[in-house]
């Protein structure tokens, strides 16, 4: 159920009753926007988040009215040293959590095993390029961080994909989310795609459940727009809306 609507600067902001009703509207807003893209082109390119977050919009994606075979997956990151088999594998994430379910047409994954970092994330980028994705699914961080890009960001960067060294909050909410059962465990760099990429992309849809996101979603939604919050950006995007549950925006 919807409890409350507001805009903040471009960005559009939807607070729901719980968590499953944020993610199947955010997984209603994807499918008309990718619907769109494949009206006007014939086919798509969409890039996903992958985290516990993401649970509930992924579960309704599963039941969306999409022609997946025309549709091209991406993803937003990937640790750096893990196989794609590994348990806190993105890339194992969003194929048990949708490919699984749903037949896209091809699904690009990075390689976090890739023997050159740097050269995997050029060979991403080079992908990404030529597939330009429409629609990019977010979420947005503890420390108000997007994808693994944590503050400070480089709303300038020139990259699209890059290799970054996770902080701390970053790792220990891997361990909040019961991805790994201690910060040890954590790795310490990862493979991300970039804020300018974000930002570029025509349509974004993000998902922001739970308590322990409050703070960031007051930082990104009232503070400033500052790369001390690279989520605050967003506010700034021709096209975004975020759909929250009412845990994460006990603040309004």
């Amino acid at each position: 159920m919807l409890i409350r609507r507001l805009q903040c600067e471009q960005l559009e902001v939807a607070v729901y009753e719980t968590r499953a009703d944020a993610g199947a509207a955010s997984a209603a807003r994807f499918a008309d926007r990718v619907n769109r893209v494949l009206r006007e082109h014939g086919q798509a390119s969409v890039v996903f988040a992958s985290a516990p977050s993401q649970n509930e919009i992924t579960a309704a994606l599963r039941n969306v009215d999409i022609d997946w075979p025309r549709v091209t997956a991406f993803h937003l990151d990937e640790y750096v040293g893990l196989p794609a088999d590994h348990p806190a594998s993105f890339r194992r994430y969003i194929r048990e959590h949708l490919l699984d379910h749903v037949p896209v047409g091809a699904f690009h994954g990075l390689r976090g095993e890739a023997p050159d970092p740097e050269a995997e994330a050029a060979r991403y980028a080079a992908l990404l390029a030529e597939a330009r994705p429409s629609v990019v699914v977010l979420g947005i961080g503890e420390n108000g961080h997007l994808a693994f890009i944590d503050p400070p960001a480089d709303f300038q960067e020139p990259r699209d994909v890059k290799v970054v060294d996770l902080d701390p909050v970053c790792r220990m909410q891997q361990v909040h989310d019961g991805c790994f059962a201690s910060i040890d465990l954590v790795p310490t760099r990862a493979l991300s795609l970039t804020v300018p990429f974000f930002m570029r992309t025509p349509h974004v849809v993000i998902t922001v459940p739970g308590p322990t996101k409050r703070a960031a979603m007051r930082a990104a939604i009232q503070g400033p727009v500052t790369e001390q919050c690279p989520a605050s950006i967003l506010r700034r995007h021709p096209d975004a809306a975020l759909a929250c549950d009412q845990e994460a925006a006990q603040w309004i």
